[in-house]
């Protein structure tokens, strides 16, 4: 039969491999013999180890172990080889490849067990996915918090056709600037993670004159009830209202209203849309997690990210309460700190243009 293996062959397996632990079980599955290379690579004296069955050698603790019952059913017909974490006598583990092959045909004298070491490679795998992940986060925030500056050229090159106004230029020129930070910004977070390590004093109604361009339509109403000065990142707070208004438009349709208030120490961002259940408001800023057919689910996200990066604690509450049921949906930004504590000079007029 394919795959079987002899004890003479085993023997000499056992004397030419040192940096792998090589072992025997009896057909039910336990030790039956534990050589040096096992001692070794375990830290379990033979008395120790003869007479255990093959799942002690699992981290139980590390996820669900393979079934020996499986595995030996599997190995009666060819080697078999399986992934997962074991533990040593002194309790440290390891991510090990373990495969069982038969002693005879029918496997009547049990079966051999070649154990290998393979952590530097589970970790490498694991490296290559979290760098993965981190690329698809960068793209898929880079194409998401791209769409309004690239709306807003596409608008205010329009006009300059129509109009020749260089105030759109102007505009233009603002917005492309705007994108390279954006950019540089996400490169770096992508680098080095996503807090904000440089915050300036930040006026939130100049913030929201930004964000609101492109995002809005004039049909929608923002009103701003003034903020003192924060300290953050003004950009990146800029991505955060243009999601959190992108969202309200999305919800509530093109006429909603977006209300902006100050907070004891922080700020709210309100609609008066059709709010969010308490089931949607655990899960909503999951990434990848909407509602809304079409959506692809980042937009919250992103603001949770940027909250977080600066240190902040943004929640979803519900709305304004209303005869049958709650108002809108609401997002509060806590744990915000404040410059001074004067009022913005500069406020968003409230007609969403």
């Amino acid at each position: 039969m394919d795959g079987v293996i002899t004890r003479d062959a085993y023997q000499q397996l056992l004397e030419g491999i040192a940096d792998h632990a090589l072992f025997m079980l009896d057909t039910e599955g336990c030790i039956s013999m534990w050589p040096e290379t096992a001692k070794q690579f375990y830290g379990y004296e033979p008395e120790d180890a003869i007479g255990r069955s093959l799942d002690t050698l699992f981290a139980e603790e590390r996820g669900e172990p393979p079934a020996v019952e499986d595995l030996l059913a599997e190995a009666k017909v060819e080697p078999v080889e399986t992934d997962s974490w074991h533990e040593r006598a002194d309790g440290s583990v390891f991510w090990a490849t373990c495969t069982l092959s038969p002693l005879s045909n029918e496997s009547s004298d049990g079966y051999a067990v070649i154990v290998r070491d393979t952590t530097t490679r589970k970790q490498y795998e694991r490296m290559l996915e979290r760098q993965n992940d981190r690329l698809k986060e960068f793209t898929d925030i880079l194409s998401h918090d791209l769409r309004t500056p690239l709306g807003i050229i596409d608008g205010r090159l329009e006009l300059f056709r129509e109009s020749g106004e260089g105030e759109h230029l102007a505009a233009i020129e603002r917005t492309t600037d705007r994108m390279e930070r954006l950019v540089e910004d996400l490169l770096r977070v992508a680098r080095q993670g996503q807090v904000v390590d440089h915050p300036e004093p930040t006026d939130i109604g100049r913030v929201l004159e930004i964000a609101k361009e492109g995002t809005l339509p004039e049909t929608a109403t923002l009103r701003y009830e003034s903020i003192p000065r924060v300290m953050a990142d003004p950009d990146r707070l800029v991505q955060v209202f243009e999601n959190l208004l992108r969202n309200a438009i999305e919800h509530g349709g093109r006429d909603v209203t977006v209300t902006v208030e100050p907070l004891p120490d922080g700020f709210a961002v309100a609609d008066d849309g059709p709010g969010l259940p308490e089931a949607v408001r655990e899960r909503a800023f999951e990434a990848g997690y909407s509602t809304a057919s079409g959506n692809t689910g980042l937009g919250l996200s992103i603001v949770r990210r940027i909250a977080r990066g600066h240190g902040w604690r943004v929640a979803i509450v519900p709305g304004r309460t209303g005869t049958d049921a709650d108002v809108g949906a609401r997002f509060e930004f806590t744990g915000v700190e404040r410059v001074g504590g004067g009022d913005d000079a500069s406020a968003p007029d409230g007609s969403g243009r």
